[in-house]
């Protein structure tokens, strides 16, 4: 509330500083210091509100009784403490670092982090960085000093000063720029007179629109001239004088640049005795009026005025004779634009860029003083004096301005503080008493109450500060009529600062969240400790406008105060009332009441003891003298009262329990209380028991479940609700406004409140009765309280049938007190309080919840149906009203249909729909096991909502995701366990996890069962069928790697009875997932010529090179089954819904969408077909040198990648000769490279010891050297080849791998007898050239020498490497001989040669 000195800074050790500059000073500690400041005489509370205007001044010796001199005893040790008024001291506005100087020496200290501080008020300290002397010439001392924090040029700047320069004026004249570490930047003799004050102006944005800006200026002040010097270029030069210095340090170099001359502003003031201080009130321009009236003054009657006011800078000067003088400087008139400076900076910047030249003086480097040279210093301009205030006899010391330049406050000889009007050129203000003072303003802005930050809007208040050593006072005044708002008894030797700039280089643009000043105002103790003055605004203002000030600054540090507190305490509530107690306006104190309702380590107790306190405040006052603020407080206190009254109760309740008698028979309760029969309830009983079983078996999803024993705070509850306040004089006194739930809390918070109230009935030893009474006396909205219900039972899925009587009293309970209109409505419609629970019921996740909510809604609805006229009776037991309604009941003759109201028949079909989809949430929460390395999906959600929103196949494809997630097999779904495929396990696996397996499918098969009988046409084979290969495929999408899905997706639609639906899903798995992939693996391939690199496969395709051939085979498979789909003929099928759920609403089902497909095209099947084919035997073989598409003539590539059922132009038989040789190159490589594979089959039988199982990989490549030759037939067909041709090479083939039983086998298919007879003869004689002259050599010669030379030389001169494997058994070389001999016909050229073979392999025999 009040004004305060707060800590800024303080010295790490200032009697270092001390006896650095005054070596000859003994010492004196912080202790005894403030031990003399305490015992001198003097202080704020003698005479300091009587400053007598009218008093003359007659001579200088007119002062008070309290500026007497002191004794001589005295003055010695005055001398010893008053070292700081010596000094010459500037404080940075930023706060960053301090100069203090005497004679000529100076010390330069920074804020430096102190990690050894342990102070929590401050954790940095004024170190020293830099001491020494700086004067260059004999005899200058430092006169002036000013520490001028510059601008980052960053981006990235936080709004703190980039660094510090130290500019120091000498008794010289010349003017020096440091660094913060001492090294000298900028040295200029601008006039041969001592420096006497340096005061520097930067940037400010202005207050409103309209106001010029203020342009940065540094001044100057010598005896008999003022000098100016631009910011800007100012800025620009230190930056480069840095830069340099920078460079010459790095490089090691002494020799350095001399900068450019600065350029400047030099006036003469003319018209006054002395100047000892001066100020610049900135670039102003007249109105017409005082334009014609200087003019008038100035010129006479002869005077020329100007068409426009011409801008002018004005200075305001303290001294002797005149006491005051106002200097104007018009814009526009005769300037000291100094050429020779103008040619100096362009000479040096052309040396600057040319070459590095010598030293020069002043920057950083000696010179010999013979090579010195005395700089030419420029005249000053004429200024005089355009009026002032004239007092022979009075010297004016200091002259201070204020911030926004409207006053400005000076010191004078006679210990008088005088406020000048600047505008108007008069003194306004006159304080005695105050010899020696110094003086300082501070510019506070208006505390916005909705915490709007507009600097326009906001009021700004000037207070001047002054500090009277002599008296040990600093005293706070209200400019500039105001009284004086604060006092503080200080000691006598501390020095003020008022450093009235901020940071220079800044714009409108980059001073936007830039803080220009830590502080306006500080206090140096000679303790070192620095302080500042922290004013709060209401205490410019009157009586009127302080009211609310005040007020908004109790209600600030009832803020602070709570901030800062983490715990209650007594202390801390005594302060709150206080503060609380202490503010005047309602509606403030009631936003104080909001901070200490939103405090959450405040108890209920606490809470309600401060409105009580506020409450008995403003009640002691008559009533009428209340305006509206004080009478929504009024109602604003009793209804947080209020909701803290509840918390308590339900607080209590929660927290304690009471022991009641456990039910004996559940469904005699159930019967009882739901008024249900036995057959009912047995029926609600094992579906609740069904769903138990079910979702125990596996894991628990995740639910959002309640920790009761949180601690839920006072301020959270209030936090939950919003109070409408009524403001009609007409309100009930009872009523004093409406609490509802808050619109933007967080679904965590909103749960909990309900968590709050409603976790008591979870607790079968609970009595609901006290939570009933609580909540029906609480008053709040019964709809209110019943949405929280409803919320908190449905948040868990984990309800039991034992918690059912709690929730019954509750509902009951709710539904007593609500107003009958709204329960008993008309027939034919429906009461809003029971649709908004069976809303909330279908939209639920949490079924099992929902279904029991419905029961007990569907029981209570009905009591109020059978009983409209029973008064609520909220302290009435609920077992008399069970009693009474059965009694009732039974007495009355049943309702006739006519008056049945709607609500019974919405519950009714209610609680069906979610038995349904109860034994539906029953199979989708059954968690699979473990098997086979696959993690335990996440349970699927549904709801009623769900389904009538899924439209009429949301059972179905449910189920189909669920099957899928599963990883089912069709097998696993539809055979017995014990025969399923899937349940088998190679190796040595563990019983326990086949038969964790097999009980998971019992589980499964029963659920579906289960759910096929209560939904049987969501549940037909063929729609659930198509479903789980939808759900395999839409998986595969999602991950193209994972080729298993699609697999298991073709494996589903191969099971579909339908033709016309199996038919449908292909087509829209082809369109919608393979063909877009099949398009891009095709052209790719043709572009490559072989198989793909792993890289452009993923890049074109999306899928990686070793799942291309899997890939392309699926796609074979699937256009496979869409092709036998379209040869057979089946009856569109027609898909029913049942009749509980044909309201359904939603998109149509996969189903009506596949049976909606266009019939496929068997031609166009047959041609892509035939590609995917080809294209597999490329990938799986790895064959190249091969370009598919090339394969195909020009009708069959237009036809490609056509939807299915188009009918395009097909290609035909007769084609291009080219092609046609390509395709039988082409099919006699596949034959070939799958006889190969036989081969390595061949290898690694004959290397194992065991032969191989029909499960292992040499079995798959036996199937494959069967299956494709199989498939070139095929396609060789379609193509119009020869296919004796691919049979002949076929057994070629297997004969060449040593594959004799198959070759056989294939033989009796070859229809030219004679070319296969022609081809095998070869193969006969290499296998008997290898047989005599490689394997049995020294036995074999001998043998050729007594067959015919004929025979002897053909066999020599057979290629030994023709056959892949010529190592056979003579038994298989005769039957080879035996059927090229019954192949070539008698008369046939190779007939003999045949018959000769026979007879050598007859002997061959006997020999082996």
């Amino acid at each position: 509330m009040s004004c305060q000195l707060t800590l800024l800074a303080h010295f790490s050790d200032i009697s270092k500083v001390k006896s650095y500059l005054f070596p000859n000073l003994k010492e004196d500690s912080p202790e005894r210091l403030l031990k003399n400041a305490a015992n001198d005489g003097g202080g704020w509370e003698v005479d300091w509100d009587d400053w007598n205007e009218g008093e003359e001044e007659d001579s200088e010796s007119a002062s008070t009784p309290m500026e007497e001199e002191a004794t001589s005893e005295s003055t010695i040790s005055d001398t010893k403490h008053s070292w700081l008024q010596d000094c010459v001291i500037s404080l940075s506005p930023a706060n960053d670092m301090i100069a203090i100087a005497h004679e000529q020496k100076i010390v330069l200290l920074s804020q430096k982090y102190d990690p050894q501080n342990k102070e929590a008020d401050i954790d940095t300290k004024l170190t020293k960085v830099w001491e020494g002397t700086i004067h260059q010439e004999e005899g200058e001392n430092i006169t002036a000093i000013l520490c001028l924090p510059l601008a980052s040029q960053k981006r990235s700047t936080q709004g703190g000063p980039d660094w510090t320069c130290v500019i120091v004026g000498f008794s010289s004249g010349h003017l020096r720029m440091y660094t913060e570490s001492g090294t000298l930047l900028l040295s200029q003799l601008l006039h041969t007179e001592p420096v006497q004050k340096l005061k520097c102006h930067t940037y400010e944005p202005p207050r409103y629109l309209g106001l010029a800006e203020q342009h940065e200026e540094l001044v100057i002040l010598f005896k008999r001239a003022l000098v100016t010097i631009d910011g800007f270029s100012l800025f620009q030069s230190l930056r480069a004088c840095r830069n340099q210095v920078a460079r010459a340090t790095a490089s090691g170099t002494d020799s350095s640049l001399q900068p450019p001359p600065l350029a400047y502003k030099k006036w003469g003031l003319q018209g006054q005795e002395r100047i000892l201080d001066c100020c610049s009130c900135g670039v102003g321009t007249p109105n017409p009026f005082d334009q014609m009236k200087a003019a008038a003054v100035l010129g006479g009657p002869s005077a020329t005025i100007r068409p426009t006011p011409p801008a002018h800078s004005m200075y305001l000067t303290s001294g002797i004779d005149h006491y005051v003088g106002f200097f104007y400087a018009v814009e526009g008139s005769a300037q000291p634009i100094l050429s020779e400076v103008a040619f100096a900076v362009a000479h040096k910047l052309k040396s600057a860029i040319m070459s590095a030249a010598s030293g020069w003086l002043g920057f950083g480097s000696k010179q010999r003083e013979d090579d010195k040279q005395k700089p030419k210093i420029e005249p000053e301009t004429p200024l005089s004096l355009r009026y002032g205030l004239p007092d022979k006899r009075r010297q004016g010391d200091n002259i201070f301005l204020s911030p926004n330049n409207n006053y400005a406050a000076t010191t004078d000889s006679f210990g008088r503080v005088t406020l000048l009007d600047v505008e108007n050129g008069i003194a306004v203000r006159m304080w005695k008493g105050y010899r020696d003072a110094q003086l300082g303003w501070i510019e506070v802005r208006e505390d916005s109450p909705h915490g709007n930050h507009d600097q326009e809007l906001s009021r700004v208040a000037q207070f001047l500060i002054i500090y009277a050593p002599r008296r040990g006072i600093l005293e706070v005044w209200t400019a500039a009529n105001g009284p004086r708002v604060a006092a503080f008894n200080v000691n006598k030797w501390c020095r003020l600062v008022c450093p009235s700039y901020g940071i220079m280089g800044l714009n409108n643009v980059t001073c936007r969240g830039v803080k220009t000043k830590v502080f306006q105002c500080a206090l140096i103790e000679p303790t070192g400790v620095i302080k500042t003055l922290d004013i709060p605004f209401h205490l410019a203002l009157s009586d009127k406008n302080s009211k609310r000030a005040r007020d908004l600054h109790l209600l600030k540090k009832l803020k602070t105060v709570m901030k800062d507190t983490s715990e209650e305490t007594e202390s801390l509530e005594s302060t709150v009332k206080n503060l609380l107690k202490d503010m005047r306006i309602a509606s403030i104190k009631q936003q104080g009441m909001d901070r200490v309702m939103g405090a959450k380590y405040l108890s209920a107790s606490c809470m309600r003891r401060t409105l009580k306190m506020c409450l008995e405040q403003v009640t002691s006052k008559d009533e009428d003298t209340w305006d509206i603020d004080t009478k929504l407080f009024v109602r604003y206190c009793h209804l947080h009262d209020n909701l803290l009254k509840i918390y308590n109760e339900v607080n209590t309740i929660n927290q304690t329990t009471e022991r009641t008698t456990p039910v004996a028979d559940i469904t005699e309760e159930l019967m009882q209380t739901f008024r249900l029969s036995e057959s009912e309830a047995a029926h609600i009983i094992t579906q609740m028991e069904q769903c138990d079983v079910q979702g125990s078996g596996g894991k628990e999803g995740r639910r959002v479940k309640f920790d009761v024993e949180s601690k839920f705070s006072p301020a959270s509850f209030i936090s939950c609700f919003h109070c409408h306040l009524h403001c009609t004089d007409d309100q009930d006194s009872s009523q004093h406004g409406s609490v509802t739930i808050a619109t933007r809390i967080s679904d965590e918070k909103r749960s909990n409140l309900a968590n709050f109230f409603c976790q008591s009935i979870l607790r079968e030893t609970t009595c609901p009765s006290k939570l009933s009474t609580v909540l029906q006396d609480s008053k709040l909205s019964p709809q209110l309280l019943m949405k929280l219900l409803v919320m908190f039972w449905l948040s868990d899925d984990n309800r039991k049938l034992a918690m059912t009587l709690n929730l019954y009293h509750i509902v009951k309970s709710l539904t007593s007190i609500i107003d009958k209109s709204t329960l008993i409505v008309p027939p034919g419609e429906v009461s809003s309080w029971w649709l908004n629970i069976r809303e909330a019921c279908h939209h639920s996740n949490a079924v099992q919840a929902a279904y029991i909510l419905a029961l007990v809604c569907r029981s209570v609805a009905s009591e109020v149906i059978d009983s409209p006229l029973v008064s609520k009776d909220p302290d009435a037991d609920t077992e008399s009203e069970v009693q009474s309604t059965s009694e009732s009941q039974s007495d009355q003759p049943p309702r006739e249909s006519q008056s049945e109201v709607e609500d019974c028949q919405q519950w009714n079909t209610s609680v069906k729909k979610l038995e349904d989809v109860l034994c539906l949430s029953c199979l989708l929460h059954i968690a699979p096991s473990e098997v086979k390395g696959q993690a335990v999906p996440e349970s699927l959600a549904v709801s009623v909502t769900k389904l009538m929103e899924g439209g009429r196949g949301a059972v179905s494809e449910l189920v189909g995701c669920y099957v899928t997630q599963s990883s089912l097999h069709p097998s696993d779904l539809f055979l017995p366990c014990h025969m399923s495929e899937s349940t088998e396990i190679q190796g040595d696996a563990m019983e326990a996890t086949e038969t964790s397996f097999q009980s998971f499918l019992e589980r499964v098969q029963g659920q579906m069962e289960v759910l096929k009988q209560r939904l049987p046409h969501s549940m037909e084979g063929d729609v659930l069928l198509a479903n789980c290969c939808w759900e395999n495929a839409v998986q595969w999408n999602k991950d193209t790697e994972c080729l298993k899905n699609l697999e298991s997706s073709l494996e589903f639609l191969r099971l579909i009875q339908n033709a016309i639906l199996r038919q449908g899903v292909g087509s829209l798995l082809w369109h919608m997932f393979l063909a877009k992939t099949f398009s891009a693996a095709a052209h790719l391939m043709e572009k490559v010529g072989k198989v793909p690199k792993d890289r452009l496969c993923r890049k074109e395709v999306r899928l990686s090179e070793g799942s291309m051939a899997g890939f392309i085979g699926c796609a074979c498979d699937l256009l496979d089954i869409i092709m036998e789909a379209n040869c057979e003929a089946n009856e569109v099928p027609v898909f029913n819904i049942e009749h509980l759920w044909q309201d359904v609403r939603g998109p149509a089902s996969l189903v009506e969408l596949a049976i909606d497909q266009k019939t496929t095209n068997y031609g166009l099947l047959r041609l892509h077909y035939q590609l995917a084919v080809m294209m597999h035997a490329i990938l799986v073989f790895g064959m190249k040198s091969v370009k598919v598409l090339s394969l195909f003539d020009t009708k069959g590539k237009n036809s490609l990648f056509l939807d299915l059922h188009q009918h395009p132009l097909l290609p035909s038989q007769n084609i291009d000769a080219f092609i046609s040789t390509s395709r039988k190159n082409f099919f006699a490589r596949v034959i070939s490279n799958a006889i190969l594979s036989l081969d390595v089959t061949k290898h690694n039988q004959s290397s194992a010891t065991s032969p191989a199982s029909p499960t292992s990989p040499n079995r798959k490549f036996v199937d494959a050297a069967t299956k494709w030759p199989a498939l070139v037939l095929e396609l060789a067909k379609d193509f119009g080849l020869d296919l004796d041709f691919f049979k002949r090479h076929h057994v070629c083939e297997l004969y060449s791998g040593a594959h004799d039983r198959m070759a056989e086998e294939v033989l009796l298919t070859v229809n030219d007898h004679e070319l296969i007879g022609s081809q095998l003869l070869l193969i006969a004689g290499h296998r008997t050239a290898y047989f005599l002259l490689d394997s049995h050599k020294s036995k074999g010669l001998d043998l050729l020498t007594s067959v015919s030379p004929a025979l002897s030389t053909w066999l020599k001169s057979l290629d030994k490497g023709h056959l892949r494997q010529p190592n056979v058994s003579a038994e298989d070389i005769a039957m080879l001989v035996q059927h090229v001999a019954n192949n070539l016909p008698e008369g046939y050229s190779e007939y003999e040669l045949a018959i000769s073979l026979v007879d050598l392999v007859q002997s061959m025999s006997s020999m082996s």
